[in-house]
């Protein structure tokens, strides 16, 4: 990997011209894309699961009432302190009759996010997400009333109605560990349960970055990472706001948040054109790198000045974009004392 300062110089050797293409584009082109092929870009979730009842059985000439079927014990990860990014993700993407849950891409403070779409057609579908091991997504996403519900794979479950309005269900997936599904209302909760049915855990696979990040502006922490084949993502809030996310009561989900108001991203996209890359004066971000061939650039956008932009492109040391075995575990990728 080399520092930024090496590229850059690079970059100035070989003159490539600029791009025409904002920050908030390469969001909305990475959003389309991620729901398009099922990966996931937002915050909130969609989960549940089907019931296994157990039948009273014979003992001899006297009938004894038999223990309905313990819970399943899948084995949880390590439980998590909530606050900061999960290092790997736990299950892929998965398919039942008539929806796909998409390949998690967002990693946010305690929870993975995967997006839920209808195989035909652009209506209905939702989001899902899995929380650590020890994380409440009852407190964390504000969750109201609830209705019990059957158990999915002989864990609780129950239902409720989230703002939207939007069907949610929740379930445990996993020893201390639950997931969120949430939904558009034509959305029901058979649906819900289905995908829930659906969803197992896996191998783990690393969270990684495509850039390390030496120098973050004081007052910011990160609040998610997003991958891709071809897009890597930080996202850093003010302190106290990642700290609202964390404990106020009906936190608001990543979608809602500005992504201009006391924000910082870093961000490592494809060019869409080669050759075509006007400067940040046309496309709002504060600072930009056109790496070596003109194929990839890493822009620094959010609330801070240009300067500041700098000296954090400047501190960036990047992994190879096209080669996600140099890719950076998130761990690795910001320091600790960028984190909460």
């Amino acid at each position: 990997m080399k520092p930024l300062s090496e590229l850059m110089q690079e970059q100035i050797r070989t003159d490539a011209p600029p791009l025409r293409h904002t920050v908030d584009d390469v969001l909305a082109a990475g959003r389309r894309r991620e729901r398009r092929r099922n990966s996931g870009w937002a915050l909130a979730a969609v989960v549940a699961v089907a019931a296994a009842i157990g039948v009273p059985q014979l003992a001899g000439r006297h009938p004894e009432p038999t223990p309905p079927p313990p819970a399943a014990t899948t084995p949880a990860p390590a439980p998590s302190r909530g606050d900061q990014i999960p290092s790997a993700a736990r299950f892929t993407g998965y398919q039942v009759k008539k929806y796909r849950v998409g390949t998690p891409t967002i990693f946010s403070l305690g929870y993975t996010f995967a997006s839920v779409m209808p195989i035909k057609g652009l209506h209905g579908g939702g989001d899902l997400r899995v929380f650590e091991p020890g994380v409440d997504p009852i407190a964390r996403m504000g969750i109201g009333a609830r209705t019990a519900a059957d158990p999915i794979r002989g864990r609780p479950a129950s239902t409720f109605t989230a703002p939207g309005p939007k069907a949610g269900l929740i379930w445990e997936y996993a020893d201390g560990a639950s997931a969120v599904l949430t939904a558009d209302l034509e959305t029901t909760q058979d649906v819900l349960r289905e995908v829930a049915e659906g969803f197992r855990l896996g191998s783990e696979t690393p969270v990684t970055v495509a850039f390390k990040v030496g120098y973050v502006p004081a007052g910011f922490r990160l609040f998610s990472v997003s991958q891709d084949e071809k897009f890597s993502l930080a996202h850093f809030l003010p302190t106290d706001d990642v700290a609202r996310q964390l404990t106020g009561p009906g936190r608001l989900p990543f979608a809602d948040i500005g992504l201009t108001k006391g924000d910082l991203q870093l961000i490592m996209s494809q060019v869409p054109v080669p050759g075509d890359i006007p400067d940040c004066a046309h496309d709002a971000c504060r600072a930009r790198l056109v790496l070596p061939g003109g194929r990839y650039q890493l822009d620094v956008s959010g609330s801070i000045s240009e300067a500041e932009a700098q000296k954090v492109l400047d501190s960036v040391v990047l992994s190879a974009p096209e080669d996600h075995a140099t890719w950076i575990p998130v761990e690795e990728a910001v320091p600790a004392r960028y984190r909460m």
